[in-house]
């Protein structure tokens, strides 16, 4: 019987869902059906034999729907075998201390967590023309080169950390 696998993501300025839409296209390659949607399009988890869930890293933490699709869904996602993956400036470069604050930013979600089997951390995209005018502004003035503009998604260890999924949610024989 072909399993069904959700992936699920919240993103503001459209990197994560990008990453989203790679994971599901790599997962759909091992022989699952894969659906692919923003939390807010989500009615149901039930039929879903598990869930990879993908948040944007906004001021040091996974965006507030996120947060609120795993409060909401505790419960359902404990029975499932989950995966998670976040998309944040603090991976625009795969080396120690950023991978360490990557890891701080997304605990917490993980934490809520009780049968995740497998996490990633991958750089984002930032693209000031996505930015609300706020945001552009204040990331305009950054002089550290944190916030410069540029696209740091890694797509060969996206598509490698997908590859890995079906075995680790428990999904192949």
């Amino acid at each position: 019987m072909q399993k069904k696998i959700l992936v699920v993501y919240a993103s503001k300025c459209g990197s994560t869902a990008e990453v989203a839409q790679k994971v599901g296209e790599v997962l759909s390659q091992s022989g699952a059906s894969v659906k692919v949607c923003a939390t807010h399009e989500v009615r149901d988890i039930k039929s879903f034999d598990a869930v990879v869930l993908g948040t944007a890293i906004r001021m040091f933490k996974p965006l507030g729907e996120m947060r609120s699709f795993v409060f909401w869904n505790k419960g359902k996602l404990a029975r499932k075998p989950t995966a998670v993956f976040s998309v944040g400036l603090a991976m625009s470069e795969d080396k120690p201390e950023n991978r360490a604050d990557a890891t701080k930013y997304i605990t917490p979600l993980v934490e809520e967590l009780a049968n995740n089997k497998s996490q990633a951390m991958f750089g984002g995209k930032l693209d000031y023309q996505t930015l609300s005018p706020f945001f552009r502004y204040v990331f305009s003035k950054d002089t550290s080169g944190k916030m410069a503009e540029g696209d740091y998604r890694n797509w060969e260890a996206i598509q490698a950390w997908a590859a890995t999924l079906p075995s680790a949610l428990g999904l192949v024989a």
